[in-house]
């Protein structure tokens, strides 16, 4: 049997220098997400959330359903996950009735979003995903007003926390156009949705680097 030779270890201290740098170069209202997709990019879910949420962290960001239930697990009670990525077909009510929020990147993914919180009679937590440039995932800008339309329609299922874009490569200054342009179209979008009457509680599209 073999035996690794190396290991992780996690300082409550310098994790919690990292959050208070983010928190002072971000405004005081702006809520900070933190990711721990990949089982918190290696360092193990179970032990970085706990200590995430002594230095006042409340929000949560996972890739899949799978991860999200790890995280449910080991979380307070009034932290909040959220999934940006895939959502099992058989953890959708459960997603609904834990109160766990969900990225919308497609109609279809609306739709089978509306049939658990029909399912489950409570509204599920969504966050719609605009596509700006990377054409990667995302809602499109020639279906945002069929998806604002659904929303709408189905206002009693749903919960609209955010809408949202994600700014990849930000840290490299040969994205930088291509970034500027993103923002352009985001802004376009939110105020395209603002005038249909639909309005998320927030509006979020910065990754670590784009924060910085």
């Amino acid at each position: 049997m073999s035996v690794s030779t190396s290991r992780i270890e996690i300082s409550r201290l310098a994790l919690g220098h990292n959050i208070a740098f983010v928190r002072n170069n971000i405004p005081e209202r702006t809520r900070l997400s933190f990711v721990v997709k990949g089982n918190a990019y290696g360092h193990g879910i179970s032990a970085v959330v706990p200590v995430a949420e002594e230095h006042g962290v409340n929000h949560f960001s996972v890739f899949s359903s799978s991860e999200a239930k790890q995280v449910h697990a080991c979380k307070r009670s009034d932290s909040t996950v959220m999934i940006m990525g895939y959502a099992a077909p058989g953890d959708l009510e459960w997603i609904v009735a834990s109160g766990v929020e969900r990225y919308i990147c497609d109609e279809n993914q609306l739709k089978e979003t509306a049939e658990a919180a029909r399912a489950v009679g409570k509204k599920a937590r969504i966050h719609i995903e605009l596509e700006t440039g990377m054409n990667r995932t995302g809602i499109p800008s020639s279906k945002l007003s069929k998806v604002a339309r659904f929303v709408e329609e189905h206002s009693g299922l749903f919960s609209l926390e955010g809408i949202c874009t994600h700014f990849a490569g930000a840290e490299s200054v040969a994205n930088y156009v291509r970034i500027q342009n993103q923002i352009k179209s985001f802004t376009r979008q939110r105020q395209k949705l603002t005038r249909s009457g639909i309005i998320p509680k927030v509006a979020h599209a910065a990754c670590s680097a784009a924060t910085m």
